[in-house]
């Protein structure tokens, strides 16, 4: 069916004021024939313009993504890093870079089809790496520098031919230095880039939206290629030399989506932690921004500082799956000088290419409303994952076709006609899975622990959400880790973001199950009903507890 793109994206920049107001009918034809869609933006002549890609024929990244820009001097990445200070890379570096590194890798053995690991924080190393793949027509993976437990575990299921990273994150993939691709100086760059075939893997992304995180899930060249053309010119309205930035957005939820879309519309990706900004908040004024992302810890560190204004912002966007706090949003918006700047709720799945939903944007308001994405395919999906449509005006957010696609978890509620964001079919934190079984064996590996489990324990919120609290039995033992000795070991292999939000030291033993683990549905009644609690300060327990431990020691060597 046709779509006539000038029109719908002019009124998508407008957003819909009217809270109330029937869905436009495009909206509904573009998921029923989603093809037609992602062809016709593909074929306006804002995108078109040198854009060799075509959904559903063909994916040329290297050339889109960096040559069609390398002309001009534009910015593709302004980066501020602690030490170094501001890093910035323009098209013409990046293409050039990436073009003398890529053959370098190929002198290394580097080809088409080849798996190749990117250990990188967010800076122009990563977007050199990222595109010199691109250009050989590898597989790749990011995987931020978080941690040595979080990193092999996640190269080891990755299983690359290559591995590329900067020398200061030697020590987070011991056992794999043989792999590690060399930077070798200059090269000549002669030959043309690779063309990916619309089904061919293009990515392993390690999504913290699926179940069993480091696993990874396979995007193909033609989600990334369709998720980066509908973000650019759709969901973020980039237009050349307009700034992105989402600081606090995670990682691994949002790249390379957000790179990806904003390198095919050549603006540029502005990278800014919030630890930095609570430093210095005048960081975030340093490059004049159009599109923000706002997470909540960055709008709280805005909220202590009423000088800060950002008049420049002409779009703002947050993720649905992170709390409202009705109170402080309007209180940010009012502050900074966006009431009346048009806002939407964004959420971007790695393992989609891009967003999945969003909103159109609106003025001043704070809001739950959601849609899924228009050019891609879904359906509403029983609660129970029983295969059936949800019975309902309630159910999950599934794929369409859902072979080979992780099933869906977040739960929409329609009402008169709108779809709202209603939570999670099972407790995450902002959406994101709680790797348990990995901080769990951190923790058991340290002396003195003899079992950990992780409990979901709901916090409230609108919608409803969870605190994870890490419960460690020490048995009787005098030897055991303080909470900050878990707390400061978990942060070491695993990264900041995975800390559990309270870590408990019981001093008893936990239940095993057939298998020997600590069983987690034990732990987790125990927790919650009290009996933990109460059977800790219980002489009997307590009694019984230092009985266990002199078993232990009489049975222990020497």
């Amino acid at each position: 069916m046709p779509f006539d793109l000038d029109r719908i994206l002019r009124g998508a920049c407008g957003g819909i004021q009217e809270r109330d107001a029937d869905l436009p009918a495009w909206l509904a034809q573009s998921w029923q024939d989603p093809d037609g869609f992602m062809a016709a933006l593909g074929q306006l002549r804002d995108s078109a313009t040198g854009l060799k890609s075509r959904p559903g024929q063909q994916a040329d990244f290297f050339s889109d993504l960096a040559v069609r820009h390398s002309a001009s001097d534009a910015v593709a990445l302004r980066a501020f890093d602690p030490v170094d200070g501001w890093q910035t890379l323009t098209y013409r570096d990046l293409h050039r870079r990436a073009a003398v590194r890529a053959s370098s890798w190929a002198a290394q053995g580097v080809k088409a089809g080849a798996k190749v690991c990117l250990i990188h924080r967010v800076g122009p190393e990563l977007c050199i790496s990222l595109l010199a793949a691109l250009r050989l027509g590898a597989r790749f993976a990011l995987l931020p520098p978080l941690g040595g437990a979080f990193v092999t575990r996640r190269i080891a299921a990755f299983a690359p031919d290559h591995l590329s990273a900067e020398p200061r994150y030697a020590g987070l993939f011991r056992g794999f230095e043989s792999l590690v691709l060399q930077d070798r100086g200059e090269a000549a760059p002669g030959f043309t880039s690779h063309t990916y075939r619309p089904l061919d893997q293009l990515a392993l992304v390690f999504s913290p939206l699926v179940d069993a995180p480091d696993r990874g899930v396979w995007l193909n060249a033609d989600e990334a290629l369709r998720g980066a053309l509908r973000d650019g010119l759709f969901t973020f309205s980039l237009r050349s030399k307009d700034v992105l930035a989402a600081p606090g957005f995670a990682t691994l939820q949002h790249l390379p989506a957000l790179l990806f879309a904003t390198f095919l519309r050549g603006a540029t990706f502005l990278h800014l932690r919030v630890q930095d900004l609570a430093r210095d908040p005048s960081l975030l004024k340093s490059t004049p921004i159009r599109a923000l992302g706002v997470c909540a810890g960055l709008r709280d560190l805005l909220l202590r500082d009423p000088a800060v204004r950002l008049p420049e912002v002409s779009f703002w966007f947050r993720n649905p799956e992170e709390p409202i706090d009705w109170i402080a949003w309007p209180r940010w918006m009012e502050q900074c000088g966006l009431a009346e700047v048009p806002a939407s709720n964004v959420l971007v799945d790695p393992a989609a290419g891009g967003s999945v939903l969003f909103s159109f944007p609106q003025k001043g308001q704070i809001h739950t409303e959601v849609l899924p994405i228009p050019g891609r395919s879904w359906a509403l999906d029983d609660l129970n994952l029983s295969g059936q449509p949800a019975p309902g005006d309630i159910g999950l957010l599934g794929p369409v076709p859902k072979k080979g696609r992780p099933p869906g978890y977040v739960v929409l509620s329609k009402v008169r006609g709108r779809y709202h964001y209603a939570g999670t079919r099972s407790p995450r934190r902002d959406g994101r899975v709680f790797p348990a079984a990995e901080v769990v064996a951190v923790a058991e590996a340290m002396p003195g622990v003899s079992g950990a489990s992780v409990v979901a324990v709901p916090s409230g919120g609108a919608p409803v959400q969870s605190s994870f609290v890490l419960l460690v039995f020490i048995g009787g033992s005098g030897g055991a880790p303080s909470r900050e000795e878990i707390g400061r070991r978990i942060e070491l292999q695993m990264g900041a973001p995975h800390l559990p939000d309270r870590i408990e030291l019981v001093p008893l033993y936990p239940h095993r199950d057939d298998a020997g683990k600590t069983d987690d549905g034990w732990c987790k009644a125990q927790y919650l009903t009290g009996a933990l609690h109460f059977k800790a300060q219980h002489r009997m327990y307590q009694a019984l507890t230092a009985l266990r431990d002199a078993l232990r020691a009489k049975q222990e060597p020497g």
